[in-house]
């Protein structure tokens, strides 16, 4: 899949989260266009309705996916 982002996209919020456009290439090579999140806002994110609080940014896809939630909430 390859992807093409550029920040004079249109910047739009959602609850608890900004989102801009960006092209993508499916499999097939079909080009598409999705929202995807830029940046969270202050606040908890949840999954299978636990709290969850993932990076916004990282170097491979298992660092992307750790739970930041501990960490949070030790500088508070």
């Amino acid at each position: 899949m390859t992807y093409q982002v550029e920040n004079t996209m249109p910047l739009i919020y959602t609850t608890g989260a900004f989102l801009r456009p960006m092209q993508v290439k499916d499999a097939n090579g079909n080009e598409r266009w999705i929202w995807y999140v830029t940046e969270f806002e202050d606040g908890d994110s949840f999954y299978d309705g636990n709290v969850y609080n993932p990076r916004e940014v990282a170097g491979s896809l298992e660092e992307l996916l750790v739970d930041t939630t501990a960490e949070i909430y030790e500088k508070t």
